[in-house]
């Protein structure tokens, strides 16, 4: 039960809230070194896909500069399990793994 007293927000209306200014200034570079995963959904089919630290630096390299809120708009739900939407939200992933590479 929430301590408000309200129903809590559902993972959907969320979702659909979801701005891409609510990224921030955050680059890829600010991700891998805080050692935090890119969440990527679908805001059409709530299809999730996480972009680890060492996937990220794979795509963009370890000192990679692009932001975070650039990258939405290049995104969309592809391949095998996709639904082909272009709207996605985008938000931090703390990554539970090893990282930095050799630690």
């Amino acid at each position: 039960m929430p301590l408000s007293g309200s129903e809590p927000v559902s993972t959907l209306k969320a979702l659909q809230a979801f701005q891409v200014g609510q990224v921030g200034r955050d680059t890829v570079a600010d991700y891998l070194r805080k050692g935090w995963s890119l969440a990527i959904c679908c805001k059409a089919c709530e299809r999730l896909v996480e972009w680890t630290p060492p996937e990220l630096a794979r795509r963009f390299g370890d000192g990679s500069q692009v932001r975070v809120s650039a990258l939405v708009e290049r995104l969309a739900c592809a391949g095998d399990e996709g639904c082909g939407a272009r709207e996605i939200a985008v938000f931090p992933h703390l990554f539970d793994g090893k990282w930095p590479r050799d630690a």
